[in-house]
């Protein structure tokens, strides 16, 4: 080999040498470049995070100004309520104070009061018994008059009236008017046959049952006639026309005209349905 094919051998291999120099400075460099480019970015997104925490403490700041203003308004509105109600605590003591008097002075007439209502309510127990005692009168006259009513002569069918139970009051009704009234037997002469049967279907019960028009008044309905007591409307008669008009039933023909033909007071007690059936006085 000569001296001159050496030395064309050797330079290819320099030439690779710095071409690779050169490819690696140009890689260091766009390294550079993109970590410049990174360092960059973060930067800016560490600036727009920070300008968005800027903003946010910059509201938060506005808001706490306005809550701090709203606090400081309710701190005056709370001291001038304070001022009001200040007034009213005195406006207050002051009727108080007239209060106590004015108790004192009704307290030193409860004592009156309290002796007049014992009083009262001795005579209302007074009065108590007294109506009860009137009850029992009545309840028993009553009794009386409608076994009375049940003497004389019978007809084939009719009930007798067991009796008013004892009661603390009697319970009259309503009132509406005065009544023509009369009184029948279930005779021949009177009714055409002595069955005793009323036109309600039941039999006859003296001193209990009337005979009404029944336009006005279904049977069943029960009235209290002031001086008869209780009756009922079971029975109707030629004669008995009209809304004020009854006939009182008993047995006995003097009995019926010893009562003749009069106005009594009367009282609705109820009205009835047309049934006569467990009816309770």
């Amino acid at each position: 080999m000569t001296g001159f094919e050496a030395s064309e051998s050797v330079q290819p291999q320099d030439d690779n040498m710095y071409e690779k120099t050169e490819n690696k400075k140009a890689g260091n460099f766009i390294w550079a470049v993109v970590i410049m480019f990174l360092v960059v970015v973060f930067l800016c997104v560490n600036n727009y995070i920070l300008l968005g925490s800027y903003k946010q403490m910059q509201s938060d700041l506005v808001s706490a100004y306005e809550v701090i203003k709203d606090e400081i308004k309710e701190r005056q509105e709370l001291v001038g309520a304070d001022t009001v109600l200040n007034e009213k605590l005195r406006s207050l003591s002051d009727a108080n104070r007239k209060l106590k008097e004015d108790y004192g002075k009704a307290s030193r007439g409860s004592n009156d009061l309290g002796m007049q209502l014992d009083a009262l309510k001795k005579q209302n127990s007074e009065l108590s018994k007294q109506n009860k005692n009137l009850t029992d009168d009545n309840v028993a006259l009553q009794n009386s008059l409608k076994t009375a009513a049940s003497a004389g002569v019978k007809p084939q069918n009719y009930s007798l009236f067991d009796g008013l139970n004892a009661r603390n009051t009697i319970n009259r009704g309503k009132y509406i008017g005065k009544f023509l009234g009369t009184a029948y037997t279930p005779s021949k002469e009177e009714c055409g046959n002595d069955k005793g049967i009323t036109k309600s279907g039941k039999a006859i019960m003296p001193g209990v049952s009337i005979a009404i028009d029944n336009r006005y008044w279904p049977f069943g309905t029960v009235f209290y006639i002031k001086g008869l007591g209780y009756t009922v409307a079971m029975d109707t008669g030629s004669a008995i026309k009209g809304k004020y008009r009854f006939d009182f039933s008993v047995f006995d023909k003097d009995f019926a005209k010893l009562l003749g033909s009069r106005k009594w007071e009367v009282y609705l007690v109820k009205l009835g349905k047309g049934d006569v059936s467990n009816i309770k006085l």
